[in-house]
């Protein structure tokens, strides 16, 4: 009995067994792969082929699996791998060789990027192992500076390229073309909403003239024979309204009768009788507004009335000739400047700067120094820009005659240093830029080009009595003159 309980005792004071299903399986190490990588050639040519040699050294039971297309950027592959070169040692060890054509499409020194080779054992387990990069040597197919050293007996390398500057100037004037075709046209369509150019208004005339002209064409129209006697008051009371206007610069035509009145009374003017006259109007007010009938003696006699204010207010023959004496100097003075005196006064100043552009021009080609070319252009844009900071404007104007002045004002001085460089703006776009400003200095009635528009000014002609014809000449001649010593003289004839 004692002996039972003790080996129960034992029994259950002894460790479980463990169970078999319990125990984790043991993971197996991945099999020991040695992989190099070589390129055949150790310098590859910009184009060659090349081969990279992968070789793989790994126990019998491993099986290793080449890629078909691995990623070897930035070298292109030519075909599949060939391979495996099989080998066996004497330790087991097996030695795998593969062969991956391929070509380089960058110089310099590049890399062959390592890429993964797939694994199995005979258990079925897999893995990968990478190749190791390789370093490349890309050189060109040719030595540049061999090329550049000629051979003996033959010639010089010839350049086989060339700058097309007749495309690059066939471009060029195409794309000028264009753009100055695109500003014409816009300066056409704003030009068509300003007064033309034309010959000038004749001067006003007399107010009696016009009155005595209208009272005239009143009698023509037979109105009392006919019996319209309240139509007849109506016009003669217009004609004199109207040349009392004209007369004393007054806005008569819109005043009421009182306004008419107390407007004289201020001018007290010479000749009028303020009785008669508001004896007249008191009475066409009644035939306007009170639908009387006037008598046809009535209308008579306010016509006579009507001759008589008019003739004694009237101004005399002699101050007549005087005022439209001093009108016709006022023209004058203010005469817009003809486009063919201002296109001269232009191509004068031209004429200044082709002097010192021809000394520039030379002297860039003794010293083969591009920058007194640069010191061409630059002066060229100051000419165009400043040529009017100073007076009645550029030597050009003061040589036509011509003054650069106010849009408001005949003085010249009166301009700010601002109107006169901002007018000038537009000149600075070559070719496009003059040709709006001479369409719209051509048409405009006024002579004011698109920079006189922005700056407030306007060219005055102070030589009327010169013809404008004569400048279209001496312009021609000018255009001759600039192209010899711009062009010819520089390029031609010194420049070679």
């Amino acid at each position: 009995m004692v002996a039972s309980m003790i080996t129960a005792l034992l029994v259950l004071q002894a460790p479980p067994s463990a169970d078999p299903g319990d125990a984790k399986p043991a993971v197996a190490e991945p099999p020991p792969v040695k992989v190099t990588a070589t390129v055949e050639p150790a310098t590859v040519h910009l184009g060659d082929r090349a081969e990279v040699v992968i070789t793989a050294e790994h126990p019998e039971d491993v099986r290793l699996f080449f890629p078909a297309a691995p990623t070897v950027e930035p070298f292109r592959i030519l075909g599949p791998a060939t391979g495996p070169e099989r080998a066996v040692r004497e330790d087991g060890t097996v030695i795998e060789t593969w062969r991956l054509p391929l070509t380089a499409l960058r110089l310099g020194r590049r890399k062959v990027p390592p890429f993964p080779i797939d694994s199995e054992l005979a258990n079925g387990q897999t893995g990968q192992v990478l190749t190791p990069a390789i370093a490349v040597n890309v050189a060109p197919r040719i030595d540049m500076a061999q090329a550049q050293v000629p051979l003996a007996g033959n010639d010089p390398p010839m350049q086989l390229y060339d700058t097309n500057w007749a495309l690059i100037l066939t471009l060029i004037g195409l794309g000028v073309v264009a753009v100055t075709a695109l500003i014409t046209l816009l300066a056409v369509r704003y030009v068509a909403g300003l007064p033309r150019r034309g010959p000038p208004p004749p001067l006003p005339r007399p107010a009696h003239e016009v009155a005595l002209e209208r009272i005239e064409a009143l009698d023509g129209e037979k109105l009392l024979p006919l019996g319209k006697l309240k139509e007849f008051t109506f016009r003669v009371s217009e004609i004199l309204r109207e040349y009392l206007g004209l007369r004393y610069s007054a806005d008569t035509l819109e005043q009421t009768t009182s306004e008419l009145l107390g407007t004289m009374r201020t001018l007290s003017p010479a000749g009028l009788s303020m009785f008669e006259l508001e004896s007249f109007l008191q009475d066409t007010d009644l035939v306007k507004f009170a639908n009387v009938t006037p008598a046809h003696a009535e209308c008579e006699r306010r016509l006579e009335s009507c001759r008589t204010m008019i003739d004694k207010t009237r101004r005399s023959d002699t101050e007549v000739a005087s005022m439209a004496a001093t009108e016709e100097r006022r023209r004058k003075l203010e005469k817009p400047a003809h486009p063919f005196k201002r296109l001269f006064a232009v191509q004068i100043d031209l004429l200044a700067w082709s002097v010192l552009s021809l000394g520039l021009v030379m002297a860039a080609r003794s010293w083969d120094s591009t920058l007194f070319y640069w010191l061409d252009g630059a002066l060229l844009l100051a000419l165009l820009m400043f040529r009017d900071v100073y007076g009645p404007g550029s030597p050009g104007k003061v040589l036509t005659g011509l003054a650069l002045v106010p849009a408001d004002d005949i003085r010249s001085e009166a301009l700010t240093l601002g109107a006169r460089l901002a007018r000038n703006i537009p000149l600075l776009l070559p070719i496009a830029g003059h040709t709006m400003e001479l369409v719209v200095m051509a048409y405009a009635a006024d002579g004011r080009r698109v920079g006189d528009r922005w700056a407030g000014t306007r060219v005055l002609d102070r030589r009327p009595e010169t013809s404008e014809y004569t400048y279209l000449t001496l312009s021609l001649v000018a255009l001759a003159a600039l192209v010899i010593s711009v062009y010819v003289l520089p390029f031609v004839w010194l420049g070679g």
